[in-house]
């Protein structure tokens, strides 16, 4: 089983942060109309509800899969909201290549130890881009098609 690993934020997830949130503020609705339609790779939408204000929210993702579990990259930490929010449902609901997935057993794993399920999920390139942005943390999600 895998252990959760969250540490403060380093140098990277700020310099990310302050990048690449303002550009998704903007890019976020068009990128939500693509993501998770089959054909598009990579990019799917992971439906989660609010801890406290209970709303329904739509965030698109980077997802990949090994066969047993899916594992979305956390660019921006695991601290984000819609990450804090599928950790305390314990859950959400993934749409990617056109199918959709209840998601459970949702984790916070880290790029050690979960090498071996981001090597079967991700190909060398990503891995690689992954690495050189800084991003060492996963969400897995066990899951089922629904």
């Amino acid at each position: 089983m895998f252990v959760q690993t969250i540490g403060s934020a380093d140098r990277a997830l700020r310099a990310r942060r302050a990048f690449f949130g303002p550009l998704t503020r903007l890019l976020n609705p068009t990128i939500r109309r693509l993501a998770g339609r089959a054909g598009v790779p990579l990019v799917g939408v992971v439906s989660h509800q609010g801890r406290r204000s209970g709303r329904t929210y739509a965030t698109p993702v980077a997802v990949a899969s090994t066969g047993t579990a899916l594992l979305i990259p956390l660019t921006f930490g695991p601290t984000a909201d819609w990450v804090r929010n599928v950790l305390a449902a314990s859950g959400c609901t993934v749409v990617w290549h056109g199918r959709r997935y209840l998601a459970h057993e949702a984790a916070v794993v880290d790029d050690v130890a979960g090498r071996a399920e981001v090597h079967r999920a991700f190909g060398p390139v990503l891995r690689i881009a992954l690495q050189a942005m800084g991003t060492h943390h996963f969400l897995r999600l066990g899951h089922l098609e629904t």
